[in-house]
């Protein structure tokens, strides 16, 4: 098992850690890994660390090539449904949880349909998550993925290139025609969050690189399009076991920290039941590298003779 590496994809944990605070109570084997390890700061979100573990080349742009995911050789981007709130100066941007039903999709996508007459421009519904906009050529315009913007201002992440006015005044029209639609109004009534905007993104394309992962394992759409285009299959089963374990290397996406629920008895049962372990296999040399990867934060290399260094508490 000596050539064993695993990398561990642990998402909600940036915002615990970047907070001098909570560094007291961080579980046991947590604090070794983060004392021990070699340190490389990347502030990445979860969706561009999965798709840089496929890519034959670091994805360095604003935009995530989600669309290549479903379709090769057409002409689409993803324009999403969300819900833009006005915050003192700026625009905040949400597309998580919306709650929104294929009806509501249908009407919504039927009413704003002739706001895209100009571009040449279909909307509809995805296959997998959210809406998609068939064009008959790309725009000469740079987007910047959805998943980076949510829960953020918007003012910095609008469409930038030739074309950038043109698409800033079609999303502009788009949130005053979803404005006065009778579902949001009854979404409304039903104390559910409007869906007054939708967020252009997704272009690009996408080139894998052959895939070095013996396993993967996690619960995400992204990732299962991921492995389904590396032709490994994804299990999906959160939970993952040092005892099934053997030569190769290993992509493990843990299920995300809730930080707004008990995060520390959370962290607690993971640093028992997955890291105490590790730790133990790393340090006796029967895993050969651990990498604990935090979106948003940076990646903690492990190897067993890191966990030797008695200088480094």
């Amino acid at each position: 098992m000596a050539k064993t590496e695993l990398t561990i994809i642990l998402p909600g944990l940036a915002a615990i850690l970047e907070q001098k605070i909570n560094s007291s109570i961080i579980p046991t084997y947590l604090t070794k890994i983060i004392s021990k390890s070699k340190f490389r700061q990347d502030s990445s979100g979860l969706s561009r660390l999965l798709f840089n573990h496929f890519s034959a080349n670091p994805i360095t742009g604003s935009d995530l090539p989600i669309v290549s995911l479903e379709f090769e050789g057409d002409s689409y981007l993803r324009a999403d449904p969300c819900y833009l709130h006005a915050d003192r100066d700026r625009l905040l941007l949400f597309s998580d949880m919306m709650d929104l039903t294929n009806d509501e999709s249908s009407a919504l996508i039927a009413e704003i349909q002739p706001l895209f007459t100009d571009f040449d421009g279909i909307l509809s519904q995805s296959s997998t998550d959210g809406w998609l906009l068939q064009l008959n050529n790309m725009p000469e315009v740079t987007f910047s993925a959805l998943p980076e913007v949510s829960g953020k201002g918007v003012e910095s992440y609008l469409p930038k290139g030739r074309e950038r006015q043109d698409w800033i005044r079609l999303w502009s029209e788009v949130q005053m025609a979803m404005y006065a639609s009778e579902v949001n109004q009854r979404r409304i009534e039903n104390n559910k969050l409007p869906i007054n905007s939708v967020w252009f993104w997704g272009a690009g394309e996408f080139e894998f690189k052959e895939s070095p992962w013996k396993k993967i394992q996690g619960e995400s759409t992204l990732l299962k399009q991921l492995a389904a285009k590396s032709e490994i299959p994804l299990q999906s089963d959160s939970d993952f076991s040092t005892e099934t374990l053997s030569a190769g290397r290993y992509l493990w996406l843990a299920d995300e920290i809730n930080i707004d629920d008990d995060w520390l008895k959370q962290m607690q049962a993971f640093d028992d039941a997955v890291l105490r372990p590790l730790w133990q296999y790393c340090r006796q040399a029967k895993i050969a590298k651990i990498e604990l990867q935090i979106p948003n934060h940076g990646c903690y290399q492990l190897t067993p003779l890191d966990c030797w260094k008695f200088w480094k508490s």
